[in-house]
């Protein structure tokens, strides 16, 4: 029950319901943020939380309901002045070819009709600093950043609207923890300056460090809200997904009886610049993940087994046979896989049927005479579907239909989908709800029963500690130590990608 009232409440929402054609995608959801509050809305992708705050945002009507901030009513379905709310989106709206100053005071109500750079360079370069952007040139091309880096240009450009309300979805999703600890103290910084705050995560530690109370969603219905600190891990999944969350079943172990024939063996493999020189082993059956900072190398590793970096030096073999991995075609013809972290951008067709990218990287096995068969690509799509748990009657729709977790799942089985000797994954679970999670490492788990090596990049401890079997912690471009999971813990991880071990830096 909501318990705030209109004296201690700077944002009310009431009785919102929105139905998307046959979906009802929110039942008379209300809502309250208290002043100088951090506001957690947590539930499965798909409950209603996104469209909440794009509703909040004017960026949606909704078919009925009230909006107030500070008492005075909003008109629905118009853009919402941003120094009232602002919002920091969970898919980017960064403007690559503008610059990182550009891009930081796009849309600001403070800029004219003539547009002059050197009034906002103070200002930009403040904010950019508040979120751990001080190596970032203002004046540089949002193109040449990480994924990393843009999303912590959104969250400079809402905190740079000084809204009274700043909604943040999923703001942590492609960040290290040490990034999350520095955006963390600018949102409490917020706080406490007077800014209420509501954030959506699937990161349940981080709603639990973070938030003061707790607002639950389940399909698109308002469960409850509560104070964080009354709540536990258990209780907080159980409200999101109904029931008792059932984990995979298993404790990360090393496959029993490895060859001794590795799956991957590289010598000297480095990318100059990016990593240095490394030997390692991966077995058939095993998953291993690699850990790092982002701008450590780690993530750079596994593309260069994904056949994103021609210029890499040394050896890499493929059970025992030298292989040439210098384009992602020539990784595709050894049996590697790749999931890249920007699902959206790089890892579905959004615009294309769920059917059409399960059987994308597989047309040569559905064709007869260089002509598809309707008959063979719906099997093998359904086959898909039913294998990482996407609702077959889905198949004819659009991927932009589904939510985040289920983009997710269709990402990998259309990776799965080659039937690779190697699957590799950059951040595997990035804006996946605790519910989908689990589906995903079982499967994943499944595969690895048959002997397929997964590699993945990670910046989540959690997830590391929940799938792998061995570690890879890597710190400025070199090794740290390879670790097996039960001889390690999360502390020790964070100790080994933060200040490394004696280990030199990529010249």
């Amino acid at each position: 029950m909501i318990t705030h009232t209109m004296t201690d409440s700077i944002l009310i929402a009431q009785n919102l319901s929105k139905r998307y054609g046959g979906v009802q995608a929110l039942r008379d959801v209300s809502f309250e943020l208290g002043r100088q509050e951090i506001h957690g809305l947590c539930g499965e992708n798909g409950a209603g939380k996104s469209t909440v705050v794009k509703i909040l945002g004017g960026f949606v009507k909704p078919d009925t309901g009230t909006i107030a901030v500070d008492g005075e009513p909003l008109v629905l379905g118009e853009r919402v002045d941003p120094r009232l709310i602002s919002i920091v989106h969970q898919e980017l709206s960064i403007v690559p070819h503008l610059s990182v100053l550009d891009n930081v005071m796009l849309g600001a109500p403070e800029v004219g009709p003539v547009y002059l750079r050197k009034r906002f360079g103070d200002t930009v370069r403040k904010h950019l600093d508040a979120v751990g952007l001080q190596h970032i040139d203002p004046a540089q091309a949002a193109s040449t950043l990480s994924l990393a880096e843009r999303q912590l240009v959104e969250i400079a450009r809402g905190v740079a609207r000084g809204a009274r309300v700043l909604l943040l979805d999923e703001p942590t999703a492609t960040l290290s923890d040490a990034e999350i600890d520095r955006v963390f103290t600018v949102l409490r910084n917020l706080r406490d300056g007077g800014t209420s705050l509501v954030i959506i995560s699937h990161r349940l530690h981080e709603i639990f460090a973070l938030t003061d109370r707790v607002t639950v969603f389940r399909s698109g219905q308002h469960i409850w809200t509560r104070p964080t600190r009354e709540l536990d891990n258990d209780e907080l999944i159980r409200a999101m997904i109904g029931r008792d969350l059932v984990r995979g079943g298993h404790s990360p172990s090393m496959p029993a009886g490895s060859p001794t024939l590795p799956r991957i063996r590289t010598r000297a493999l480095a990318v100059p610049g990016r990593f240095s020189a490394v030997d390692l082993r991966f077995a058939p059956g095993e998953i291993v993940a690699i850990a790092g900072q982002l701008g450590s190398g780690a993530d750079t590793l596994v593309e260069a087994f994904a056949g994103l970096h021609s210029g890499y030096a040394g050896l890499i073999e493929l059970d025992g046979q030298a292989a040439s991995l210098n384009s992602i075609e020539q990784a595709h013809a050894a049996g590697i896989a790749y999931v890249p972290e920007d699902r959206a951008g790089k890892g579905v067709f959004l615009d294309a049927p769920i059917g059409v990218n399960l059987t994308a990287h597989i047309l040569s096995r559905i064709s007869t005479q260089g002509w598809i068969s309707p008959a063979m690509e719906r099997s093998r799509a359904m086959d898909l579907a039913t294998r990482f748990e996407i609702d077959p009657r889905r198949l004819p729709h659009d991927v932009s239909t589904l939510s985040g977790g289920n983009q997710q799942k269709v990402a990998i089985a259309k990776a799965a989908a080659t039937d690779p000797r190697v699957l590799l994954l950059n951040e595997p679970t990035r804006g996946v709800d605790v519910g989908a999670r689990a589906g995903i490492y079982a499967r994943l788990q499944k595969m690895t029963e048959a002997g397929l090596t997964v590699i993945f990049y990670s910046t989540d401890l959690e997830e590391i500690m929940e799938v792998a079997q061995r570690i890879v912690t890597v710190y400025r471009g070199s090794i740290v130590r390879l670790l097996k999971r039960s001889d390690t813990t999360s502390d020790d991880i964070l100790h080994d990608i933060l200040h490394g071990s004696g280990v030199q830096e990529v010249a």
